[in-house]
């Protein structure tokens, strides 16, 4: 006990512990020792330096992990500036703005590193493409923020002559799969409406393709794809002719 109450005030180096036997003679110690005093001590001692090895091997790995960590952002910095495509006057302030711009890259994805990554390879991507123009002369200029160029969609990065062909492709889309509305039809009394029960309706002919189908897969002429629908002008309820079945 007298020993172990020294040992219990000494200082041990992980390098101690390491390159003795000391803690495999606690050990066989506590394993063959049938005073509870000693058993007690010498289970104190090995948790105790079992906890000052786990402290010292974490601060390694967070060492290691974070220099691993600066390699990635230090690259990602070399290529926001490289596709920022800076001439000698602006190189400087090109360094500035892609430092500026990973920075608030990594805050947005700190928690996520593949999205830190994704995010960095779209913005590489877009400064790179000869049609946007726009951002990296905005980032030169001042008209676009680092903060605000970080936090950008891939869709609000395009230029006006993409986002202007996605919109008429998206509203192209939309006219090709609605009924259209601006057709009045003929004036009808014969036709009954099975929601409201009245009697005056309009009948209208369009190209059934014009309905269902992109303009690039319909098939045969306006005559062999036209269909009837008929719209209630009292509940605006629409069905088209077959067996005339209710939309």
């Amino acid at each position: 006990m007298t020993l172990l109450s020294d040992l219990d005030k000494c200082n041990i180096s992980l390098e101690q512990l390491e390159r003795t036997d000391i803690v495999q003679v606690l050990y066989k110690l506590l394993k063959t020792c049938s005073e509870n005093n000693v058993r007690k001590t010498a289970r104190s001692l090995l948790s105790r330096w079992k906890r000052q090895y786990k402290q010292h091997c974490h601060i390694l790995a967070g060492e290691k992990t974070s220099t691993s960590s600066d390699c990635v952002r230090t690259k990602c910095v070399q290529l926001l500036l490289a596709a920022l495509r800076p001439e000698p006057p602006d190189r400087d302030k090109a360094a500035e703005l892609a430092e500026s711009i990973e920075q608030h890259i990594h805050k947005l994805h700190i928690a996520n590193h593949l999205k830190y990554k994704a995010c960095v390879r779209s913005k590489v991507a877009n400064l790179r493409n000869p049609k946007n123009g726009h951002l990296w002369q905005g980032l030169l200029c001042g008209s676009l923020a680092p903060e605000a160029f970080a936090r950008m969609s891939p869709e609000e990065m395009a230029s006006a002559e993409l986002r202007q062909l996605r919109d008429e492709y998206s509203s192209q889309g939309v006219r090709e799969r609605q009924l259209p509305r601006g057709l009045e039809g003929t004036p009808t009394q014969k036709i009954h409406c099975k929601r409201c029960g009245g009697s005056d309706c309009r009948v209208t002919q369009v190209s059934r393709g014009a309905l269902f189908l992109p303009a690039w897969v319909r098939r045969g002429g306006p005559d062999e794809d036209t269909m009837t629908f008929v719209t209630c002008s009292g509940c605006g309820q629409q069905w088209y002719h077959s067996g005339w079945v209710c939309l």
